[in-house]
């Protein structure tokens, strides 16, 4: 601090000198007197001008006048323009008097020079002039003799100023050169103390250094050892004596890579470049004394050191690291293993599980269909319930497997909530009723009518929450609450709350029953079944959705299980564009090639399809199928998965490779496999689609239309029938009974059509009246009334109300024709 300000001390001494000097020369100079002496001429020879003038016009000498005008006009142009007077021109009384002054002469010099008899005639307006213009030359002498007197004092103030201010910088100089002789000793003082410190922590350096786990070794830039560490010498068996002053390539390098080290050092020594100096750690091999090999992390410093610049390597053996990893990495591959071993297993166990299964349901849906007697139908339809509800199981255990392996896909559909949650409360009515309970839904606060969400993800939560509750409620009530909390334009949640009369659930049970194979029952005889994965499975379902969920329970009271979801409102789709729901897929009579290995379920697929009318061929294996696909043509081949010889795959693959036309028939996989990666391995393979076993009649349906190109046969009948072949599967009693509802339920629209007009209607009303009718209209085959309904629901929901009066009539004369059918 006190050297910088005796440095900054020399240029002030420096810059004060040179000013004082300046000002000295200016005080001089003969400027003043000059400047003193113009300004007291002007006067006098303005004076002497109107002195000349002042005589009587006819004796004014004009010579002398014009020699006094010429002089005074020199010296008011000195004033004007002179260097030295541009100070005082800028005075405001006497650049104003210098400017007039000026403009006087100017506006005079023609009269001047002109002749004598017009100068002559105009020397009284002159003399008037000049007159008046008498204070004007004492004021051009009085302010510029005041200006430059003002000048002279500040100059010499300043001359004064400027030698204090040079004597305070000297007093400072020297004030700053003792404070320096002090500093000096001081930091002198100071030197020998860090001098000491430093011998002290080069003292504990050395000790960490030699207790470091780490080896150190020291060496300069050509690569010869200085130093190295107690830990290095343990490492590589070189003592330090033994390793000073040789190369550390000759040392540790192995030998394959010491041309690249010396390759290094050269190159760092002649360009300065360092790959490896400062850049981290790297693992290499490193050679003991004895000539082992072992595995380290190097990394590089440099330092300035008493001998130039200076390596400092340091290295850690990583042996029982890299052991270590290797143990990891093995026991991640074992891990990776038994996960293959579990899918391999599931997907067996799927097949072997699911094949039986498909051949049990498949029979119970073909006898289901004929002919039996009331004894049979229950017989047949608990043996049904008995298979769907393991085949539950067996699904539900898949889904955990499917959540485990992170291969769960939401697919997003849109569809009407509250219709949605109808279909649940009717598909339950009749196990609720076996129970003796009543179950029903409704909206708490403003309902959300179409959604975007995943339809089959909801139901499966709400079928699981919902049928817990049904187990565990006798002669009670179930209620399912829905209930909406607005957020954006495109994003609300939705809460759903399955609330139940039943047995309940104690608080330390809780916490448990979301967990997998965790089953309340608080009866003393197990009336309720179940493997305990539902609550488990909703559990996921709902975080894959983006929600939550959980339970309230008093026991003896009931228990209400809610869980929230976001979902996307959206607008109701075009009537044109919905399917009726009783509209199934039926396709023109194929050729069907079935790959089926187990008699039973063969027999169901060729029943089923024979029942469509389809021509069906049964391959037991997949070389019979080869051999036949590659002989016949047929339009589509369903191929299982599992045969024995050559499976379904390998098949897919010899029908593929095979000349056309044979090679381009659509095959569909017909297996019990329904993880997401079989589907897609399958499709790989140049399959076409996927039927899952059991086989379902609507499902087959779809995908038989959907391969093969075709659309919907609707084939309209000539009279009113019921579709389905439901009317095989009713009694005389049923029948009617359901006849007699469905001409009601029309009546009853019709009637409530009477008295509308185009202002009073609801056309909310009719769109959802026509919509849920026509449902049964095509049940019946009414497919006319039916039509009738769809074009009314159609022009109620594009609020055409002249269309919709239109649409009346016609449903009006369509129902009375119909009607009389019946």
């Amino acid at each position: 601090m006190v050297l910088p300000l005796v440095i900054l001390t020399i240029p002030l001494i420096w810059l004060l000198g040179r000013e004082i000097y300046r000002d000295l020369e200016n005080l001089q100079s003969a400027d003043s007197d000059t400047v003193q002496w113009t300004l007291s001429q002007a006067e006098i020879e303005f004076l002497d001008f109107q002195l000349t003038l002042s005589a009587d016009p006819g004796d004014v000498d004009l010579d002398a006048l014009r020699r006094d005008f010429d002089i005074l006009y020199s010296r008011v142009a000195i004033l004007r323009d002179g260097r030295v007077f541009a100070t005082v021109r800028q005075v405001p009384g006497f650049g104003k008097a210098v400017q007039e002054m000026q403009s006087f002469l100017d506006d005079t010099a023609p009269l001047i020079d002109g002749n004598d008899d017009a100068l002559r005639a105009g020397l009284p307006a002159l003399q008037e002039q000049v007159r008046s213009l008498r204070p004007l030359a004492r004021q051009l002498f009085m302010q510029g003799l005041s200006h430059f007197a003002d000048q002279s004092d500040s100059q010499r103030a300043r001359l004064s100023a400027t030698l204090r201010n040079l004597s305070l910088v000297i007093m400072t100089s020297l004030t700053a050169l003792g404070l320096l002789f002090l500093y000096s000793r001081a930091a002198n003082a100071r030197t020998r103390q860090r001098e000491r410190e430093l011998e002290h922590a080069n003292a504990h350096m050395q000790t960490i250094l030699s207790t470091s786990l780490d080896a150190v070794i020291v060496s300069d830039h050509h690569g010869h050892v200085l130093d190295l560490n107690a830990a290095a010498e343990s490492t590589f068996g070189y003592p330090l004596e033994h390793a000073k002053g040789k190369s550390i390539g000759d040392l540790i390098v192995p030998p394959e890579l010491r041309e690249a080290h010396r390759a290094g050092l050269e190159r760092m020594i002649t360009t300065g470049e360092r790959k490896l100096v400062g850049h981290g750690r790297i693992r290499l091999e490193a050679m003991h004394a004895n000539g082992t090999r072992l595995p380290v992390e190097l990394a590089l410093q440099s330092a300035s050191g008493e001998q130039g610049e200076v390596i400092i390597a340091f290295l850690r053996d990583i042996s029982a690291q890299l052991e270590a990893e290797d143990d990891l990495r093995n026991a991640r591959d074992q891990a990776l293993a038994g996960e293959k071993a579990k899918a391999d297993f599931l997907t067996v166990m799927s097949h072997e599980i699911r094949t039986p299964l498909n051949g049990l349901l498949g029979n119970l849906t073909l006898i289901g269909q004929s002919r039996l007697d009331s004894e049979q139908t229950r017989f047949v339809r608990n043996m049904e319930i008995s298979g769907r509800q393991l085949m539950k199981h067996v699904n539900a255990i898949l889904d955990i497997a499917k959540f485990e392996a992170g291969m769960t896909v939401l697919s997003p559909t849109s569809f009407h909530l509250g219709r949605f949650l109808q279909e649940i409360v009717d598909g339950l009515s009749g196990q609720a009723e076996h129970q003796r309970s009543t179950i029903e839904w409704e909206w708490e606060g403003k309902p959300l009518e179409w959604v975007r969400t995943d339809h089959s993800r909801l139901e499966q939560i709400l079928m699981n929450l919902v049928g817990n509750a049904i187990r565990f409620t006798q002669d009670g009530q179930i209620r399912i609450e829905a209930e909406q909390f607005r957020g954006t334009k495109t994003r609300c949640d939705v809460e759903f709350r399955v609330i139940d009369t039943g047995i309940g659930i104690p608080e330390e049970d809780q916490d448990r029953i979301f967990e997998d194979f965790e089953s309340r029952d608080m009866t003393h005889a197990r009336t309720s079944g179940g493997t305990g994965l539902g609550l488990g499975i909703a559990r996921r379902l709902v975080g894959a959705l983006g929600g939550e969920i959980g339970v309230e329970s008093t026991p003896g009271e009931g228990s209400v299980f809610w869980f929230r979801i976001p979902v996307t409102p959206v607008h109701a789709p075009d009537p044109e564009d919905e399917a009726p729901a009783s509209q199934q897929p039926r396709v023109e009579p194929l050729s069907i090639l079935v790959a089926e290995d187990n008699d039973i379920n063969a027999f169901v697929a060729r029943r089923m399809l024979e029942q469509d009318g389809h021509s069906v061929r049964i391959a037991q294996d997949g070389h019979e199928a080869v051999t036949l696909a590659t002989s016949t043509r047929f339009d589509v081949i369903l191929m299982d998965i599992s045969m024995p010889g050559m499976d379904g795959l390998e098949a897919t693959r010899a029908i593929r490779a095979a000349a056309a036309p044979w090679n381009a028939v659509p095959i569909l996989a017909f297996s019990a496999n329904v993880l997401p990666e079989d589907t897609d391995r399958f499709r790989s393979e140049g399959m076409n689609g996927f039927i899952s076993k059991p086989l379902q009649q609507e499902e087959l349906h779809r995908a038989l239309a959907s391969t093969t190109g075709q659309n919907a046969a609707q084939e309209a009948p000539s009279a009113p029938a019921l579709s389905g072949g439901l009317a095989d599967m009713l009694d005389a009693g049923e029948l009617a009974d359901l006849t007699r509802d469905f001409l009601a339920e029309g009546d009853g629209f019709v009637d409530a059509l009477d008295g509308v007009s185009a202002k009073t209607l609801d056309p909310g009303f009719i769109a959802d009246e026509c919509h849920r009718i026509s449902g049964s209209a095509a049940l019946f085959g009414a497919m006319e009334f039916r039509d009738a309904l769809k074009a009314l629901e159609a022009a109620a929901r594009k609020d055409d109300r002249p269309g919709c009066m239109t649409g009346i009539e016609t449903l009006r004369r369509v129902w009375e024709t119909t009607r009389s059918a019946y």
